[in-house]
């Protein structure tokens, strides 16, 4: 009788149950690759997002910095005495009136 059991062809149902469960561990499977895929994409989503807010940071910054030296020159314009602030920023360039004497210090070069 055990020879009969062990040679016995498996039946219809035994078919199916075997293909359920290689369904269930492909589903399982694919559920767990899903999951991981998921979060490895909404970690570097993360990351993204943290350096886009970093360089709206920066940015923000350099735009109030700008804002402030607009209000500054503005000042100056609006300002009667527009011929002393020009006269300062050709001398800061090395600029001077055409009858002054100008010096060069040498020494700070060596």
């Amino acid at each position: 009788m055990m020879k009969k059991e062990m040679g016995r062809k498996k039946s219809f149902k035994d078919f199916f149950s075997i293909k359920k469960n290689i369904l269930f561990v492909t589903a399982v499977s694919l559920a767990f690759a899903l999951f991981a895929y998921f979060g490895f994409t909404m970690v570097n989503l993360r990351s993204d997002i943290s350096l886009l807010e970093r360089q709206k940071a920066e940015v923000a910054a350099k735009c109030d910095e700008q804002e402030q030296t607009n209000k500054e020159l503005q000042a100056v314009l609006d300002n009667e005495d527009k011929g002393d602030y020009i006269e300062q920023k050709a001398r800061e360039k090395g600029y001077g009136k055409s009858n002054e004497i100008h010096f060069y210090d040498i020494s700070a070069s060596e």
